[in-house]
Order: structure tokens, then sequence, then C-alpha cells
């Protein structure tokens, strides 16, 4: 007889002044009770210019490799400015240290866009206005065109994303959609836009990329248990 509970374990390697990565995971996978979800933290450097490593993570990756966890990922975006080729290597190691398929966040928004057949987009950051730059350029390398980049008035610290309330995001999102792209892309996995996504597809029939809903996305396609979700929009209720 098959042991109980779920058959599919995905890995996650959470920063830990992330408090969405969990919950909203937790809350899309709530009607699917074969995939089970086991995380592992690690603390950020101090600089969003700095890259994550095999030093950074530090025993996370091999705290979930006891786990034995079908595919890994990331849960950061850092890739999609210091450089989705870091991002990579970063997975080799993950590979590695697991004995999984591994992804990011950036390399899974990167995935999902390539899905959605979408070359043209709109990008909404809840970071600074420079680093939403080196995003375009890092989109660019990858034959991305970003229309406009929206981000909030005044810089965030992880846990201050967090705490934004959907009037918020809403009033962050909105103006993504006024400028003729192929999907909107919300990059920050601790920004909840993700309950907000099949919302405004609906409003404007565009899709909504968000980068925790990309990480599971993605995290399915690598274990072999890629399945339609409903309920979060036109990517995750792709097959």
């Amino acid at each position: 007889m098959d042991a109980p509970g779920p058959s599919y374990r995905l890995g996650v390697l959470v920063p830990s002044s992330n408090s969405n990565a969990e919950s909203m995971t937790a809350a899309m996978l709530a009607d699917q009770p074969d995939v089970g979800v086991h995380y592992s933290r690690f603390r950020l450097p101090p600089s969003l210019d700095d890259a994550i490593d095999a030093e950074v993570l530090g025993e996370a990756p091999a705290l979930l490799a006891d786990a034995e966890v079908a595919a890994v990922a990331f849960h950061g975006t850092s890739g999609s400015w210091t450089g989705v080729a870091g991002d990579r290597a970063l997975c080799a190691g993950l590979a590695a240290a697991t004995g999984a398929p591994a992804t990011t966040a950036s390399l899974a928004v990167l995935a999902a866009l390539q899905a959605l057949s979408a070359a043209r987009i709109a990008v909404v950051f809840p970071g600074p206005a420079g680093i939403a730059r080196l995003i375009e350029e890092e989109y660019a390398r990858h034959g991305i065109e970003v229309a406009g980049t929206f981000v909030p008035a005044t810089v965030m610290s992880n846990p201050q994303i967090a705490l934004l309330g959907r009037g918020d995001i809403e009033s962050m999102m909105r103006p993504a959609f006024m400028g003729g792209a192929d999907a909107v892309v919300c990059i920050g996995t601790n920004l909840r836009s993700g309950y907000l996504a099949a919302g405004f597809e609906a409003e404007y029939g565009l899709p909504v990329v968000d980068s925790a809903t990309a990480t599971l996305w993605h995290l399915l396609q690598l274990a072999g248990a890629a399945r339609p979700i409903p309920g979060w929009g036109r990517l995750l209720a792709m097959s």
C-alpha cells in the first residue's frame, strides 16, 4: 500500500525576511493534496547588489536534500538585476546539493513569459528605481522589451513590502496595464500581487506573471507534477 500524504515533495529556499512564500504557496496548493512543500530559510545579504551564492545559502540546501525533494527553488528575484547567468550557476549548485532540478524566481518568470509568448512587458517592482533600470537591461539581454516600469514613491524594506494592503498593491499595479504590453510582470516574492492577478486579468485581458506564482508553476513543471490550478490567473491555469 502507498504511504499516505503527498506524492510530490517540493523544496523552497526562502529569504528569512519573506513572509509571503509559505502562506501564498499553501493557498495556491490548497486543493492539491498530492503536493507537499518543504522550506529552508537563509538570511539575505545587506545590499540588493549582492548576488546570492552558496556562501549566502549556507546549510539551507543540504537541509532540503534530507527531505528528498523532487525539485527545488530559490524563492528570490535578485537575478532579475544581478544577472540571470548567476541564477543558472546557483541552480547548478542547488541541483548538485539536493539531487533535484532547480530554478529561481527570476528563471521561473522568464520561463513563464516564454510559455505565454510575451515579449513586451510592463514591470511592477516594489524597490528602488535604480534597480528597476537594471531589470530592464537584464530583460533586454533575453529579448524582452520593458514597455514601462512602475515603482513605489518611497523605498521599502522587504518586511514593509509584505505589509502593503490590497489598495496599495492595486495602485502600484493598475498603471502597468495602460501601456500596450503583452503581460504585466510583478517582481518581488514578498509582494502579494499574486492574490490580485486573476482579478486584473479579468478586467484588462492581459496575463499577470507574479514572481511567487511563477516559482510554484515552474517547480511543478520540474517535478513532473504540472497541472492546471484555477483561480490564480492564466499562468497557473495552464497545464
